[in-house]
């Protein structure tokens, strides 16, 4: 499919089957794949390119590879604290495991919950109290 609708070697095809089956290729074939623009993702967590994902009819696998970035993640949790007028640390693990890039693993994932959580901490836009040994998030005052 992919050598129908672009003009691709079949060496690039070979290379990006590989990387839509999640096997490893070398670092040489990831910077040619990347000075095309047919893959993104930092090594070793790399996926097929949004274009070649629509030609491929892969929309949706792209989507869950890519996750929501930092701006959307911040905006759903603020939006959820608006709602709720707080929320448990346990409560924002569980709004925003799955938008996060399906490619982090589990300590990934709360990593940048953490600092997801820090930076909004830092910036004044929430704070945290703690109560019965969890985490309770609000709003600030000026949010």
């Amino acid at each position: 499919m992919l050598l129908e609708n672009r003009n691709l070697s079949l060496t690039d095809a070979v290379l990006l089957d590989s990387v839509q089956k999640g096997k490893r290729i070398s670092s040489e074939a990831v910077a040619m794949l990347r000075k095309r623009k047919l893959i993104e993702g930092r090594l070793p967590h790399i996926f097929i390119a949004k274009d070649i994902a629509q030609v491929t009819d892969q929309k949706i696998e792209y989507t869950k590879h890519k996750g929501l970035d930092d701006k959307k993640c911040e905006a759903l949790l603020l939006d959820s604290l608006k709602d709720h007028g707080s929320l448990t640390k346990p409560e924002i693990v569980r709004l925003l495991w799955d938008v996060l890039p399906d490619q982090l693993d589990d300590k990934q994932k709360n990593n940048k919950l953490d600092y997801l959580l820090k930076k909004l901490r830092m910036s004044g836009k929430v704070y945290a109290k703690r109560a019965k040994g969890i985490s309770v998030w609000y709003l600030t005052e000026n949010m």
